[in-house]
């Protein structure tokens, strides 16, 4: 079958492929350097998928399933209304809970305590041994 990564915004195809699976020709547009920018990958069953690197500013990834993929390193990813109910696993919440914990807020009281709460979570970030434990 013919997939087809078409932009979210025009409706251009950004990359195509004969393949099984969208996630492949996805996987596929990655390892071609192809600019994923502004993607549609609503629901896409991206499970698994190296996700490694890819610029994926602007996609809308809308209920897309993520678990298992590998984000490590990947740009763009967004937290507008385009990234709502994306289903993630483990390894991926605590990795974004260990960003959200390193970063700064001052004073702001509210966001301290939720950076405590999340702190459990947090320290399972699957690259710990290359970063600093949360304390």
């Amino acid at each position: 079958m013919n997939y087809e990564i078409k932009n979210r915004w025009n409706g251009q195809v950004i990359f195509s492929l004969e393949t099984t699976s969208l996630k492949l020709c996805v996987q596929a547009a990655i390892k071609s350097e192809a600019n994923l920018r502004e993607a549609d990958l609503r629901e896409a069953d991206l499970r698994g998928a190296s996700l490694r690197e890819a610029n994926l500013y602007g996609a809308d990834l809308r209920g897309a399933d993520l678990r298992g993929a590998n984000l490590d390193f990947s740009s763009g990813f967004s937290f507008k209304c385009s990234s709502f109910n994306i289903k993630l696993d483990l390894k991926l919440a605590a990795q974004m809970a260990y960003h959200f914990c390193r970063m700064d807020f001052g004073n702001e009281k509210e966001a301290k305590e939720a950076q405590v709460a999340l702190k459990s979570l947090a320290n399972k970030f699957h690259r710990i041994d290359g970063c600093e434990k949360i304390k």
